[in-house]
C-alpha cells in the first residue's frame, strides 16, 4: 500500500491485476473485461501486468477478480488507499445566533438538568440551544 499514511477519508482497497490468461479463453476474458472495465480492451494490444480495476474497494476487488479467474484469467490484487463512496455525516452544529457563523463547539454544562450551551469559535459568544 506504498509508505504514505492513510488519509481520514480513505479506507483499504485494491487494484486488480490481469497478469495473463490461459490459452483459448481470449473471448472470454474480453467478455469478462468487458464487463469490468468502462473502456473497450483489445486483447492483442494488451500489455501485461494491465491494471483491469485501479483503487477500488475490496468487495468489487474480490467480485472482479472472481469473475476474470472464472473466465480464465491469472489475477492479482495490489492493496491500495482508496477513497470512500461517501463522505461521512457532519454532525449538525448550530449556528451562531450572534454572528452567523456554523463554527460552533459544545461548551461545558452545569449539569445533567442543563440545556445544552455552545461557543461561536468565530466571534466567542456562548449561547444556548434546546435539548431537542
Amino acid at each position: 500500500m506504498g509508505e504514505r499514511p492513510r488519509r481520514h477519508d480513505e479506507i483499504k482497497g485494491a487494484t486488480v491485476l490481469l497478469t495473463g490468461w490461459s490459452q483459448g479463453r481470449e473471448r472470454e476474458i474480453a467478455e469478462a473485461l468487458g464487463t469490468i472495465s468502462t473502456r473497450p480492451v483489445d486483447l492483442d494490444e494488451l500489455k501485461l501486468p494491465f491494471v483491469a480495476l485501479p483503487k477500488v474497494t475490496l468487495e468489487k476487488a474480490e467480485a472482479a477478480r472472481d469473475l476474470l479467474v472464472d473466465a480464465g484469467g491469472s489475477v492479482d490484487l495490489r492493496d491500495e488507499w482508496v477513497t470512500r463512496d461517501a463522505p461521512r455525516p457532519i454532525a449538525a452544529r448550530p449556528t451562531c445566533p450572534f454572528c452567523g457563523s456554523r463554527k460552533t463547539q459544545p461548551y461545558t454544562h452545569a449539569g445533567p438538568a442543563a440545556r445544552t450551551s455552545m461557543k461561536c469559535t468565530t466571534c466567542g459568544q456562548r449561547f444556548r440551544v434546546s435539548n431537542r
